[in-house]
């Protein structure tokens, strides 16, 4: 069990919960939990360990008189305890007071380096000269497109900050990252269009974390992604890639989005997962077919990985245990160490 435990303390329900999911979602190895009742605060953290302690101004105390104890975490070791504040100009005046009412990216930068992962991209000022852009792409369906790109994704990431870009037009990512906001990629591109030299806070505003790797917000339908032009997809690559925020920037691409060709001809990796089956071979001997009619296209063809997977039986799992499945295993071995090689 994870012994480094983060706990918010606020009577605001949805204040308390939303601070949680955001460090939830923004950092690696917290055991992350949130309290809005004080007796009940008082009544769990007897005897345990806290990392790190968000709480309420004046929730202790109360904590306090309700059990009949004056100073009810006498029993737990807290390494580093904020006090929440409403009280903006006393905030900071005794070191430990923190005002909970600015944006959670701020607040998260007051409490320090710990809170987040060591390639968080808020503060990451490594330049990466040589980025590696890869596109995942395939004609084939139920390849294990997604899940083979968001693997790559996480291994890289271990190394590098890492950003995963899913292109797809119903990607899953909302409901398996628990994301709530409605915003969406649509959203990211339009900011970019207005400000393409502010790419990078734009970017830090429409990105979720699935533990070390930093995932977009996808679009929301395929309806959004047919709005973008693909100049504008091929800008903001470039955008992002000369910025060197990033070691490496997996583009999941799919049929949803215009100007597959043109993502795929300016990605510098590209592999495409396979099936055997009859149907599956019928299906790349048309996209091969399509490309070599394509001016550019037997280079890009040239360049692409196909890739036919074994079988793997333990990829059912959390987004977070595929680091440690057989799938994993074959990335490292077959294409990380082709590499190393």
């Amino acid at each position: 069990m994870n012994n480094r435990r983060l706990i918010v303390c606020d009577r605001d329900r949805e204040y308390a919960s939303s601070l949680a999911d955001y460090i939830r979602r923004n950092e690696c190895g917290y055991e992350v939990e949130a309290y809005t009742d004080p007796k009940a605060f008082a009544a769990d953290i007897g005897g345990r360990d806290i990392s790190l302690l968000l709480i309420q101004e004046g929730f202790l105390s109360d904590a306090g008189a309700l059990c009949g104890d004056e100073y009810p975490l006498k029993a737990a070791e807290v390494k580093r305890c904020y006090i929440l504040t409403e009280d903006r100009a006393g905030a900071g005046n005794e070191g430990n007071a923190i005002y909970k009412y600015q944006s959670a990216r701020n607040l998260i930068s007051i409490i320090g380096d710990d809170i987040e992962s060591r390639h968080r991209i808020s503060e990451e000022t490594r330049c990466y000269q040589s980025v590696r852009l890869i596109g995942v792409y395939s004609p084939v369906n139920h390849t294990l497109k997604s899940t083979f790109a968001m693997t790559l994704g996480q291994i890289l990431a271990e190394e590098k900050p890492s950003l995963y870009i899913n292109l797809e037009g119903y990607s899953g990512l909302c409901d398996l990252l628990n994301i709530k906001t409605e915003a969406s990629l649509l959203d990211l591109m339009y900011e970019y269009s207005l400000h393409p030299e502010d790419i990078f806070n734009t970017l830090f505003k429409y990105t979720v974390r699935m533990d070390e790797l930093n995932v977009l917000i996808p679009a929301r339908s395929p309806f959004e992604l047919q709005e973008v032009d693909p100049s504008m997809w091929v800008s903001f690559l470039s955008d992002l890639t000369s910025s060197g925020r990033f070691g490496s920037i997996i583009l999941d691409i799919s049929d949803a989005v215009r100007g597959a060709l043109d993502l795929m001809n300016v990605c510098s990796e590209i592999y495409t997962p396979l099936r055997k089956d009859s149907f599956s071979v019928a299906k790349l001997k048309d996209f091969t077919d399509m490309l070599l009619r394509c001016p550019g296209g037997e280079e890009l063809d040239s360049r692409i990985v196909k890739l036919k997977f074994p079988y793997f039986e333990d990829i059912d799992g959390s987004l977070s245990d595929l680091k440690h499945s057989r799938l994993s295993r074959y990335i490292r071995n077959e294409i990380c160490g082709e590499r190393a090689g």
